[in-house]
């Protein structure tokens, strides 16, 4: 035998094994190309023998002149001359069948590779329909050995090698099931329905299903406009413990308000969240207006709700102020130049055109002043020891108010409604503490008996069943002004409004979230944080409504705009005050004269103007703009910018503190130590002052309050 190798013969024999097959030794396995044992069957075509035969046929005509003296050939040549068309005809499909087998067999081969490569077991049969499609299969079987197992990572592997070879297209896939109590993979071919999911939907399924911050997660859409634009989706998920959690629900709403992008009507997306039932719903709603000037028609026609601001999806605001109200009570909160003050004259004069009166404290004597005469004021107070006298009537007049409901056996709602505004809360209650210790012994004896704190605790409490409604306003929130001292009022202050950023223990005690109420567009005059009648808070744009004070020097400087708002307002007739306790009454009327002997008969100090000197430019002098006989100015050193809680005061920070001549003097806060009962309520606060090992301690009880230097400002940490 000769060691030459032939390529010709290599060659007919490599494409008679890749054609046909190698049926092996008779005792063992069938050989593959590969030279590896193999479970494909071995292919035997049939086109061969009607392609010869047909063949032949055709030919016969010049082989029967040779074979002429053989009778029998002769014959048959004849026949098979006869059946030269039929012959031809069955070839074609024989052909077309026999290609498809072979073009089975080779996929059998391919994924018989594929099952060893990935698991390691031989098939004992893999079977191709012959309904194979002329580029891929539509189906096939591959049968294992008896007991064979393919873990989760093998049938993974498979799949991939699966999906790559024989891909997929936008109509169609190749999917892959695993039988496994019959020994078994399946390949079948699924037809696949068009994707007519709009960009954004995609974008939004494919955001979820990669965060996995929810399980299952299904996105569709919810509402569609006229123009078929997409408008709503709904989100659906399984039930968590996140999904009901604020803080969580924030985050999602800023993800997917990122993904969903600027819409083409302008609009914003929000969320409405109903994680008890599984979903959530993402819908369109108008832009926060920058600026809402207060209207002149009743936007609200229930004479008991009084409007202030514009939330998002244009959604009114409003303080519900019923007997039924379960918020009877309203808080405001807001640094200086934020808003304050506009929102306080929105619901007064939203009150006064409901036929509801009022009755105002303003400390700092610049806050109220303009609602001062307004019809439905029956004052305005300004004075801290008037102020603590009001509380006191006012709290005399919720016992008389209540006994009247008693005696006539009525219900609190068919009383007269009042509003009764304490602005600069803080602020009066560090006046009413410093009269108490500065004061004389007059002012600290009438003080003591009046206890407006105590007053004040009670009215928080009580009043709203008596028709009374408080109106507070404060320049940061604390815990002491809605527990302890306060008799745990705070669930009565269930309308809640801050303006500007809002610290993290102060966004806590307002919203009962650290994270409602810190990212303000401070920016943006009157925007702030308001509780919606659902119980959660909601971004808003409060109304504007200028200063009502017709006074020149006040009107002269508004525009017409303004000026209309005001006159459209002011109601037709003045709300008139029922009082069913002699002492609000005389209070009431006394106040209203003192405050008409003041304009007629008070004075002022004219400004003095710091300039140059006479002849000397070097030189500074003071030139008054008044004559030398009028008074010099007295200086009012109970008047001071801003007041907190002692318990609120933090190392470093520097407070007005009252030194032994009852003058205020600063000083630098060196330690604090808060006291604090079971509760967690505070019971008493330790100021430590001083420098090197003098230090000073200072003690205040629970409703202490210190005074400030400068009062707090707008984008100012709370």
């Amino acid at each position: 035998m000769s060691g030459t190798p032939d390529p010709l013969k290599d060659w007919l024999v490599a494409v008679w094994r890749d054609t046909v097959g190698d049926s092996g030794d008779a005792r063992g396995p069938r050989i593959g190309e590969d030279g590896r044992p193999t479970g494909a069957s071995r292919f035997v075509p049939f086109s061969p023998l009607t392609a010869v035969s047909a063949a032949v046929a055709f030919c016969s005509p010049h082989v029967i002149a040779s074979v002429a003296d053989n009778a029998a050939a002769l014959d048959a040549l004849t026949q098979l001359h006869d059946c030269r068309w039929p012959l031809a005809i069955a070839t074609a499909p024989l052909i077309g069948l026999d290609l498809a087998r072979h073009r089975g067999r080779r996929w059998s081969q391919m994924l018989e590779s594929m099952v060893r490569q990935s698991t390691g077991h031989l098939p004992t049969k893999v079977t191709v329909p012959l309904s194979a499609g002329r580029r891929t299969m539509r189906r096939a079987t591959i049968t294992l050995p008896r007991g064979a197992v393919i873990r989760p990572k093998q049938f993974e592997e498979f799949s991939r090698a699966v999906e790559s070879a024989f891909g997929g297209s936008d109509s169609w896939a190749m999917t892959v099931r695993h039988d496994a109590h019959r020994d078994r993979l399946v390949l079948t071919r699924t037809p696949v329905a068009p994707d007519t999911r709009s960009e954004r939907q995609k974008a939004l399924q494919d955001a979820l299903d990669a965060a996995s911050i929810f399980s299952d997660p299904k996105v569709t859409v919810d509402t569609i406009d006229e123009n078929a634009v997409e408008t709503g989706y709904r989100i659906t998920f399984d039930k968590s413990m996140n999904t009901g959690s604020p803080g969580f629900q924030m985050k999602v709403e800023e993800a997917l308000a990122s993904l969903a992008g600027e819409h083409e009507s302008g609009r914003n997306w929000t969320t409405d969240w109903y994680p008890s039932k599984g979903y959530l719903v993402m819908r369109l709603v108008t832009a926060m207006p920058t600026r809402v000037d207060h209207p002149l028609e009743l936007v609200d026609e229930n004479l008991r709700h009084l409007p202030y601001a514009t939330g998002a999806a244009d959604r009114i605001m409003f303080w519900d102020v019923s007997t039924s109200s379960n918020k009877p009570h309203c808080l405001i909160v807001g640094p200086t130049g934020g808003g304050k003050t506009s929102v306080i004259r929105t619901l007064l004069t939203e009150a006064a055109r409901r036929g509801i009166p009022f009755v105002g404290v303003d400390p700092k004597m610049i806050e109220l002043d303009g609602l001062e005469g307004y019809p439905g004021c029956g004052a305005i107070i300004y004075d801290a020891l008037r102020a603590a006298m009001f509380v006191r009537a006012l709290h005399t007049e919720m016992m008389a108010r209540n006994a009247y409901i008693h005696q006539m056996k009525i219900e609190g709602s068919q009383l007269p409604l009042m509003i009764a505004v304490l602005d600069e809360f803080f602020i009066l209650s560090g006046k009413w503490q410093r009269l108490a210790k500065t004061g004389d012994d007059e002012t600290k004896t009438q003080l003591k008996e009046l206890d407006p704190l105590g007053a004040w605790a009670d009215l928080a409490v009580l009043a709203r069943s008596a028709g009374i409604r408080l109106l507070l306003g404060v320049q940061r929130p604390d815990a002491s002004l809605f527990g302890g001292a306060s008799g745990n009022a705070r669930d009565n202050f269930g309308t809640r409004i801050s303006l500007g950023n809002l610290s993290q223990d102060g966004a806590l005690m307002m919203w009962g979230d650290s994270t409602v109420g810190r990212e303000v567009d401070t920016s943006v005059k009157g925007r702030g944080i308001a509780l919606g009648d659902d119980g959660n808070p909601v971004d808003a744009q409060m109304w504007w409504t200028p200063n009502v004070d017709k006074h020149p020097n006040k009107w002269n400087q508004l525009s017409q705009s303004e000026k209309a708002i005001i006159d459209g307002l002011i109601p037709a007739e003045a709300p008139q005050f029922t009082c069913y306790s002699p002492e609000l009454a005389d209070f009431i009327e006394s106040e209203r004269a003192l405050a008409k002997r003041a304009r007629s008969h008070g004075s002022v100090p004219e400004p003095i103007v710091i300039g140059a000197g006479r002849g000397d430019d070097s030189a500074v002098s003071m030139v008054k703009e008044e004559p030398e006989s009028a008074p010099e100015p007295e200086a009012d050193d109970d008047d001071f910018a801003d007041a907190i809680p002692a318990s609120s005061v933090q190392a470093g920070q520097t407070v007005l503190i009252d030194d032994s001549g009852g003058e205020l003097v600063p000083v630098t806060v060196d330690d604090v130590e808060v006291r604090r009962n079971k509760k967690g309520e505070v019971t008493s606060t330790v100021l430590i002052v001083g420098t090197g090992r003098v230090k000073t301690r200072i003690t205040f009880d629970a409703t202490g309050v210190v005074a400030l230097p400068d009062p707090d400002s707008v984008g100012a940490p709370a």
